[in-house]
């Protein structure tokens, strides 16, 4: 039998910043906002560290986040009024004007859309279709069984395509 061994929490977090710094990004809309966060996150997980589990770490590390996450969002009394950037910005500029004005209206009604998502909708989203994590991985971080973390994802994709469907008919 083979035990998994913790890492020490200076190369987890090393590990990880990235990442969970973009998830919630995304969810909070805000870099300052997002930045506090993942440092309270962070605060959070180094006092529970000693008691974690070594098999998901990082699943661990999404879950703290993502309440954390809504936590600031309860108590600042308000959801978050943005997302980050859902897509690739094309660094090179040699798009038409035309195309990258057409590419950000598209990004911010993106944006918008997902910010009317339920929560656990919307943070299922964002961590399976933005962040890469497997059900699994969703799972643990939202604390839901895996199906359910399929449903999340499932019933925010249709929505999102009812939405966009309907924008069409205006």
């Amino acid at each position: 039998m083979v035990v998994a061994t913790k890492p020490d929490f200076e190369t987890l977090v090393d590990a990880h910043s990235g990442e969970l710094f973009g998830y919630l990004w995304r969810l909070l809309g805000d870099e300052a906002e997002a930045q506090d966060c993942l440092q309270d996150a962070y605060l959070r997980a180094y006092k529970a560290y000693p008691r974690a589990e070594p098999d998901n770490l990082r699943a661990w590390l999404y879950k703290i986040a993502t309440n954390t996450a809504r936590t600031r969002q309860q108590r600042n009394g308000r959801r978050a009024s943005q997302q980050a950037e859902l897509h690739e910005q094309h660094a090179s500029g040699e798009a038409p004007v035309e195309t990258q004005v057409l590419q950000r209206l598209s990004a911010a009604a993106v944006r918008a859309a997902v910010s009317q998502l339920p929560g656990q909708q919307q943070a299922a989203l964002l961590l399976r279709k933005y962040q890469g994590l497997e059900y699994a991985e969703v799972a643990a971080a939202l604390n839901c069984s895996e199906p359910a973390a399929r449903a999340h994802v499932y019933q925010a994709l249709k929505k999102l395509r009812v939405h966009f469907s309907e924008e069409d008919y205006d």
